[in-house]
């Protein structure tokens, strides 16, 4: 409640005490009632539910919560005046019993009341990071389906089909297939927020038999492991293509027939996505994709939307080695 919210709120009760006070006394009650629901509001708010309720700590909280309450219908019984009302022209104060059980039953509707709100707060508050998300999301969707058909990727990938099937070997429509396969999961699986991390790992893994295909080098110095991956595994579609697409852009293995390419996914029994990818490489070449490209830093972006808190992306450039390592808490 903002302090005009309060403010209004204490001149109503300040009109109810005036109707059986005067009019300092109804002020001072006022004062002393308002202040203390401030009191409960904002301990439970910012202090009891973060700390104990939203937790887990049932018991506790709740402990708390009687003992907050008993403490402030003390307080406001010694604070406050007994009421007074006027039996057969007598004036008979009520009970300190009553006027106790009556602040505390007052404070518990205000503590319910503020921890309803606290709780519909914070609902609202994720679906509005909920909201904001998908529209970032959409943007950037946008942006990605322009770019995730890398077009180096393809042009090389449409080189390497034309040459093999120039020279009539019989690798090119393994190559073609494989292709096909990668455009159609690209073009209509990939639409949902989250799929399958198992049709993502053969998504790579077709990627990675299709530059396997391009000479015996490649086949036998790039590897592919998957390990722990189950159904109810979920990821963000695509994240780790660019890793791939850039360990075969930027590798040496058309050049040093001992270079290599090491690519590992893993899931432990905590649900943590374990990647790696390595590749060697010359002096000169760069991780950085293409002007155009999706590139890391539009990967980083990604990971920070999709798995905000919830991963490590660690890059390591080497003088003869590019490796990345992320882990994801799916």
């Amino acid at each position: 409640m903002t302090i005009f919210a309060w403010l209004g709120y204490w001149l109503i009760w300040v009109l109810m005490f005036s109707n059986a006070r005067r009019d300092t006394d109804a002020v001072w009650a006022a004062t002393v009632n308002v202040g203390l629901q401030a009191g409960i509001v904002y301990t439970n708010m910012l202090l009891l539910i973060p700390t104990f309720l939203e937790k887990k700590r049932y018991i506790v909280y709740g402990v708390l919560c009687f003992a907050l309450l008993v403490l402030f219908a003390k307080i406001q019984t010694s604070l406050v005046p007994a009421d007074m009302k006027i039996i057969l022209k007598r004036n008979i104060q009520y009970p300190r019993a009553f006027q106790f059980m009556r602040a505390y039953l007052l404070f518990m509707v205000v503590l319910i009341i503020s921890t309803t709100r606290k709780f519909a707060a914070d609902r609202f508050e994720t679906l509005q990071m909920q909201t904001e998300l998908s529209r970032q999301q959409l943007e950037s969707e946008l942006q990605f389906l322009k770019n995730q058909i890398n077009p180096h990727f393809l042009f090389n990938t449409l080189n390497n089909i034309y040459t093999l099937a120039y020279l009539k070997d019989d690798s090119a429509a393994p190559m073609i297939m494989k292709l096909s396969d990668l455009l159609r999961y690209m073009l209509y699986q990939c639409h949902p927020q989250w799929v399958s991390l198992q049709d993502e790992v053969a998504f790579l893994r077709n990627v990675v038999e299709m530059q396997k295909l391009k000479s015996e080098v490649y086949q036998r110095q790039v590897t592919f492991e998957a390990a722990g991956v189950s159904g109810d595994h979920q990821i963000a579609p695509l994240l780790l293509l660019t890793f791939l697409e850039n360990s075969f852009k930027h590798s040496d293995l058309d050049m040093n027939p001992q270079g290599r390419i090491g690519i590992k996914l893993h899931v432990d029994g905590r649900n943590t996505m374990s990647f790696r990818c390595i590749n060697t490489k010359t002096a000169v070449s760069t991780a950085e994709s293409e002007p155009g490209g999706i590139g890391l830093a539009n990967v980083q972006k990604r990971l920070e939307l999709a798995y905000p808190g919830r991963h490590a992306l660690d890059i390591a450039d080497h003088a003869d080695t590019f490796e990345i390592r992320l882990t994801v808490n799916l």
